[in-house]
């Protein structure tokens, strides 16, 4: 079965405190036996896309910041299309990403478990 899973990320700075927080709406097109597999390979690919930035490398605004997973905001079933999928051995794929920012991090948590929250929509 093929799923898309909604991964939520958000940008921590290191060395200050925060007033919004950017987050970002990463999507995988995953395929799996079912949904809590799909769920496990989206963590797996969304983890291995955090980037924690421990040498100083991203930055934010000319700040040093950390990429982080937040979780997912959804796993849905997609359904296919008529013709074959020509994508042999796929396991996960980005489709697309979204942009967000939120007032505090309770907000960005909350996002990711899919919950109603008021956001600033930048792409």
């Amino acid at each position: 079965m093929l799923c898309c899973a909604h991964a939520i990320f958000y940008f921590k700075l290191c060395d200050e405190k925060q007033d919004t927080f950017l987050i970002h709406e990463n999507v995988y097109l995953i395929d799996a036996d079912d949904i809590d597999h799909a769920t496990q390979a989206a963590i797996r690919i969304a983890k291995g896309n955090e980037d924690l930035s421990e040498d100083g490398h991203l930055e934010l605004n000319e700040k040093k910041a950390a990429y982080v997973f937040a979780g997912l905001r959804k796993v849905i079933e997609v359904e296919s299309s008529p013709g074959p999928i020509n994508v042999s051995g796929l396991v996960g794929l980005e489709l697309t990403y979204s942009e967000y920012e939120v007032d505090d991090l309770d907000q960005v948590f909350a996002l990711a478990r899919g919950q109603m929250v008021e956001v600033l929509y930048r792409e």
